[in-house]
């Protein structure tokens, strides 16, 4: 069958269906004119492209008639075609874009599975020391005393022990008052008032032979300013001029004035003295004056070290503690302000990747410099002075990696641990959220509280006080009985060395008399110069 516009070059052009058959489908005939032209133009012997048989062209009705099927059929396809495509549309826009269609079978039943909403673990994470100076509440129930649990928040404590904390907590804790301590807004420097010194000295121990002890150290750190408002451990200069004896031992360690005066106004500070109030506010101002003449401009903020980030740290926390003594109503002391500020931000720039602090800034560190560090930025964090966030984890994490795997006795830069290193370790990580309640850290305040004050090593003693104070150690009224004591009995009392100490020692020999004094000085100003981290739940009735 021809297919419509088929232009076959067949030999029989006159040959046509007849009338029963198919109807071809043929193209109109050409206008009159058109097909002249055409015929014009072809080869006399070339056949006519278009070929209609003559008894088509001759019957009209025929040719209406194939028009008129040939255009139903269209009709019906298109018709058949769009009814498909509406139907395909509307079922599309039935369903949304968003629709899961899930198909199954039907199968044995099984066990019902309940699924949970993990729990979010990010509130275990260790909190920082600026939250010491929140109070935390505690609900006791009312229920048989032995059933009670510690109400401790364990802030710092992972959900995941070490295998040799299991078998120590199975056999129970050797600190007996840790289950009966509540965290307080502790660590402040509240108690640093006449009346505070009285009511906190009878609280946690003093002594009128102790609190004179006190006035007198400061009498004689009063006598040893220089003209310029700074102190020096060397004895030999002005105004001293070797009167005293034991100045310090020339070495490689740098003993710069920087420390000295910071640590001179630590003392003063610990007693309540400020630049504003008490009997040595004179002595006082100008310390902080000489601090802020000296301090070295840098690129990363203002810098103390004068060859010893030892000097920085120690003036960064006087400086401090004496913005939080001066603060009046939230307004605080603007010169204070930028100096502490810029101080912090050196600090943090300082400190070596691994969370320690060394002498030089950036560079590896030990436990003795970190201490001093942790302790200035803490006393600007006091302040609400905000630095890069991350410098007191960081700390803490490289404690953590001087500390033996299996006890919690801590080295200088190698978990080799030795006793100083313990009582500066143990401090800091209370200040830096980690409770009392853990038993393996409950045992190595114990082994603190056991051992006893060295009576020689000051550096120590100042640490273990802390430690002790800060978690009302059951023994504390010995060791501190103790130590007080011998630091009354040892004081000096005749010539220019009157209201001094010195004892034979590495460290007290490196900073000599003056340093001595100072860190005796703030031993004895323990009992007010901060409050308790915790203390007993009998004393503070909810």
């Amino acid at each position: 069958m021809p297919r419509e516009n088929d232009m076959s070059d067949t030999t029989t052009p006159n040959t046509v269906a007849d009338a029963t058959s198919v109807p071809v489908i043929v193209p109109p005939p050409l206008a009159a004119s058109l097909q002249r032209a055409a015929n014009a133009n072809a080869a006399p012997e070339t056949a006519p492209l278009l070929a209609v048989s003559q008894s088509d062209a001759d019957s009209p009705k025929l040719f209406r008639q194939g028009q008129i099927q040939s255009c139903l059929v269209s009709t019906i396809v298109h018709l058949i075609a769009l009814l498909i495509f509406a139907i395909v549309t509307y079922s599309a826009s039935q369903v949304s874009p968003t629709m899961i269609s899930l198909w199954g079978r039907q199968v044995e039943p099984t066990a019902t599975v309940t699924l949970e909403v993990a729990k979010d673990h990010s509130e275990l994470e260790n909190q920082l020391s600026s939250d010491a100076e929140k109070p935390v509440d505690v609900t006791i129930a009312q229920s048989d005393a032995s059933a009670i649990q510690s109400p401790l928040i364990m802030e710092s404590q992972s959900a995941i022990l070490e295998s040799s904390e299991l078998g120590q907590i199975k056999a129970g804790s050797t600190a007996a008052s840790s289950a009966q301590l509540i965290r307080l807004p502790g660590g402040g420097l509240s108690g640093r008032t006449p009346q505070g010194r009285k009511e906190l000295g009878e609280k946690y121990g003093a002594t009128a032979q102790s609190e004179a002890a006190v006035e007198a150290a400061l009498q004689w750190l009063a006598l040893h300013q220089r003209p310029n408002g700074s102190w020096s451990f060397n004895l030999d200069v002005d105004p001293c001029n070797g009167r005293c004896r034991h100045s310090r031992i020339s070495g490689d360690s740098p003993t710069p004035s920087t420390g000295a005066t910071g640590l001179a106004l630590l003392a003063f500070l610990g007693a309540g003295h400020t630049h504003h109030t008490g009997e040595h506010s004179e002595t006082v101002r100008r310390g902080i004056y000489y601090l802020r003449g000296i301090a070295s401009e840098s690129e990363h903020g203002l810098d103390w070290q004068s060859g010893s980030m030892y000097s920085h740290g120690i003036v960064l926390m006087a400086l401090g503690e004496a913005l939080t003594m001066t603060r009046v109503d939230d307004k605080y002391d603007s010169d204070l302000m930028d100096l502490v500020r810029r101080g912090s931000y050196f600090t943090s720039v300082a400190q070596h990747y691994n969370g320690s602090w060394g002498y030089v800034p950036g560079s590896p560190g030990d436990t003795t410099l970190t201490g001093w560090q942790v302790m200035s930025l803490l006393a600007a964090k006091r302040n609400g002075i905000h630095f890069r966030g991350n410098e007191l984890p960081m700390a803490k994490e490289f404690l953590m990696s001087v500390k033996e795997e299996t006890d919690w006795t801590f080295g200088y830069k190698t978990p080799q641990g030795e006793p100083t290193m313990d009582a500066i370790a143990l401090t800091l990580l209370l200040y830096l959220g980690h409770a009392p309640g853990h038993t393996l850290f409950d045992q190595a305040i114990d082994r603190i509280a056991d051992r006893g004050p060295t009576l020689t090593n000051v550096y120590h003693d100042y640490y273990a006080s802390l430690a002790l104070h800060h978690t009302r150690h059951r023994d504390w009224d010995k060791f501190n009985s103790k130590l007080r004591d011998h630091l009354v009995r040892s004081q000096a009392t005749q010539g220019h060395e009157s209201g001094s100490w010195h004892f034979k020692d590495k460290w007290g020999d490196v900073g000599g008399r003056l340093y001595t004094t100072a860190m005796s000085a703030m031993i004895l100003e323990i009992y007010y110069r901060y409050l308790p981290l915790y203390d007993k739940i009998e004393e503070f009735p909810l």
